[in-house]
């Protein structure tokens, strides 16, 4: 008959104890900078300025910029390649004004060219508001559908929503521009709004 000795629970030492509060203070304090880490990473952003125009702010560090100007009399744009369907926009462009054009005026230009260059746009809603330096400007939300153009890359039609800061500046219209598929819209928005405040022209 073979007999089974019970094991004793013996309690940890004095040293045994310290080991394991350390060793899980280690894990806390390396998860801990982890998330840091990873926030300081997604939230890290480039500088952009340009002289001519007087105009500069801050965008997310992994977008691309662009400053070549594509019918839009654009300044320059920035776009989260990786934002998959449809690449998370946004956009600063500059245009002439007449002296006595009021923003309700862009508005309804910009209503009109869309109408024709975007599939199904549709303009939602406008209210006024103030930017961060007390300018006074005219928000402007709208939609539109976005169709991949190119037959071999067949994808479903995708819902953009988008947003427009129109500003009125010394003979000058200044249209601050944030577009994103419906979907993710909310989840990137934080990004548009610390890029507007940034924002300085």
């Amino acid at each position: 008959m073979i007999e089974i000795a019970a094991t004793e629970s013996a309690e940890l030492n004095f040293r045994q104890r310290w080991a394991t509060y350390l060793t899980l203070m280690t894990a806390l304090l390396g998860l801990l900078l982890g998330v840091l880490l990873r926030a300081r990473v997604i939230n890290a952003t480039d500088f952009y300025q340009n002289s001519q125009n007087g105009i500069s702010a801050r965008y997310p560090a992994s977008w691309l910029l662009t400053q070549a100007d594509l019918g839009e009399d654009l300044v320059f744009r920035v776009e989260d390649l990786s934002a998959v369907p449809f690449k998370t926009t946004m956009q600063l462009a500059l245009r002439a004004s007449g002296p006595d054009e009021r923003a309700n005026d862009v508005r309804d230009r910009l209503n009109i060219s869309r109408s024709s260059q975007f599939v199904a746009y549709r303009a939602l809603d406008t209210s006024p508001v103030t930017l961060v330096d007390g300018s006074p400007a005219l928000r402007m939300n709208y939609a539109y559908v976005a169709d991949e153009p190119n037959p071999f890359l067949q994808s479903v039609p995708v819902v953009v929503r988008g947003v427009d800061i129109i500003v009125l500046r010394n003979r000058q219209v200044l249209i601050i521009s944030y577009r994103a598929d419906s979907a993710s819209f909310d989840t990137y928005y934080h990004y548009f709004d610390a890029f507007l405040r940034s924002l300085q022209f």
